[in-house]
């Protein structure tokens, strides 16, 4: 079989994940250069990731009635007309707060559907190349955790070199290239007809029916809880703590683009075990030791104002637990959910699981500019390892557990 879907799909989330880092530090420390406001950082960081997390919630039938291929592809071209408009207006100076915070919205509201359906592609690409479905998503995993050491330490670079803007300008021209590989190398691919009964009911009815299955499945359940307590710690760590603990250490961008490097070449060497050998690992103990190694000693390492190599260790350590956590989550998630509820499934999944994550980064703001950076952290280092140890006990876990052999996709000899 070809592997030319494989490489599309590899390519263009290689693509638009690097973008995404490029934002992930510029957009912050723009914030922060002009305004010098915690708070502020805090409140674009809501403006991107609820817009993200409510497109991802109610995205799932469209991805399901029209395709995962076709949304991803014309919703990254959205998300660069975004991103390219903030470097073009500030070089107007016409980019006001409110703008900006429009800018973002926007480009939450196109990557979350897009990001979702490119994720949700991976079973379907797994059938056309004949590709095991865990290997299929440790790829993909590998290629996240890969874009988390390019596109920082691109980004910290050229902060630091010319500034936040060029930075944004060269994640447009990324999502452009993103949706350019999906249409060219991953064939049209369209849920079959009379897959099952709702798909002749209304747009509401389908997006009920998708949250039904999911929150219906008590594994799922656990696990969105789980991953959404985590996720809005690690959002207000990434966006606010990181930055301020550089800026206040007398460092500039560039330490924040290292330090996240280091965090994502620690997760593709974790993404590479994955690959390798993950399908022989124990899913339910691999998967919660990965996350309590992932972050809370990351966290913790911040509040104790450890010198840079110090810190830098520390998340090398964390990503190499946090590389093998999503190959896991993706193949179980998809093995729970029905075929011709991926689309609605895999939305409804990642927008719950983000549900809280825009309000992780005003809080975070705000609580360290009441009471200083390290009472904050040591709590945030606690509730993550509460959220991560808690459910491994439970018998939810239980839904972690690998299907029989003759379940999965054959691989070619």
């Amino acid at each position: 079989m070809s592997r030319r879907p494989l490489v599309g799909l590899v390519t263009a989330q290689a693509l638009a994940y690097t973008g995404t880092r490029l934002a992930l530090v510029a957009i912050p420390w723009f914030v922060l250069e002009t305004t010098d406001s915690p708070a502020r950082m805090g409140l674009v960081t809501l403006f991107e990731m609820g817009a993200y997390t409510l497109a991802r919630l109610f995205s799932g039938p469209l991805l399901d009635r029209v395709g995962q291929r076709a949304v991803s592809v014309r919703l990254d071209l959205v998300a660069a007309a975004a991103l390219a408009g903030v470097p073009a207006l500030h070089a107007a100076d016409l980019l006001s707060l409110p703008l900006l915070l429009a800018l973002v919205a926007l480009v939450g509201l196109a990557t979350g559907p897009s990001e979702t359906a490119k994720v949700s592609l991976s079973p379907s690409v797994a059938t056309d190349t004949g590709t095991r479905l865990e290997r299929v998503t440790a790829l993909t995993g590998t290629v996240d955790r890969l874009s988390q050491t390019v596109g920082p330490v691109a980004a910290g670079a050229l902060v630091a070199l010319v500034g936040a803007i060029p930075a944004l300008a060269l994640n447009a021209a990324l999502m452009v290239l993103a949706s350019a590989a999906l249409a060219t190398l991953v064939p049209r691919a369209r849920p079959a007809p009379g897959a099952a009964p709702e798909e002749d009911t209304g747009y509401l009815s389908q997006l009920y029916a998708g949250w039904r299955t999911v929150w219906g499945d008590l594994p799922l359940r656990a696990l969105i809880t789980m991953i959404m307590v985590t996720n809005l710690v690690d959002t207000a760590v990434m966006t606010i703590a990181l930055p301020l603990w550089v800026h206040g250490h007398g460092l500039g961008p560039e330490a924040v683009g290292l330090t996240a490097g280091v965090l994502g070449g620690g997760s593709v060497l974790g993404s590479f075990v994955a690959v390798w050998v993950g399908h022989r690992l124990p899913r339910r103990w691999t998967f919660f030791a990965a996350f309590a190694l992932s972050g809370p000693p990351r966290i913790l390492v911040l509040a104790l104002d450890a010198p840079l190599w110090v810190v830098l260790a520390v998340w090398g350590v964390g990503g190499v637990g946090g590389g093998l956590i999503n190959p896991i989550l993706s193949a179980a998630i998809f093995e729970r959910l029905p075929g011709h509820m991926v689309g609605r499934g895999t939305a409804t999944v990642g927008a719950l699981a983000r549900l809280a994550a825009p309000f992780g980064a005003p809080v975070v703001g705000a609580g360290i500019t009441l009471v200083g950076m390290s009472p904050v952290l040591v709590a945030c280092s606690v509730l993550y390892l509460c959220a991560v140890t808690v459910p491994a006990f439970g018998r939810a876990a239980a839904g972690l557990a690998r299907p029989e052999p003759e379940s999965a996709a054959p691989e070619p000899p």
